[in-house]
């Protein structure tokens, strides 16, 4: 293998490793923003000048909490991992 098949093996792993990140990441901030705007509405209604109908919004930490697979965040990890062993060959392999 050369040593450019081996940075250009670094960097799509690089890429997947990132975009698997983001996917998750996204998905985190999704449900903390719901999450935020529950309390924020609960928050508006116990309010003294409140008027109309008071909803209870519960349970709305199961969202954070599916949000929390952590499986997606150790394979982005080992991308990434895996992308920094190959620059490091290649980089041995370049200067030997």
């Amino acid at each position: 293998m050369t040593v450019e098949s081996i940075k250009i093996i670094a960097a799509i792993m690089g890429i997947i490793g990132s975009g698997i990140l983001a996917y998750r990441v996204t998905g985190i901030l999704s449900a903390l923003s719901l999450v935020a705007g529950c309390h924020e509405v609960n928050i508006q209604q116990l309010m003294p000048n409140h008027q109309g109908n008071i909803h209870h919004l519960g349970n709305s930490t199961a969202h954070v909490e599916a949000a929390q697979k952590k499986g997606l965040l150790i394979t982005g990890f080992v991308f990434f991992i895996l992308a920094f062993a190959l620059q490091l060959v290649a980089l041995v392999m370049a200067n030997a």
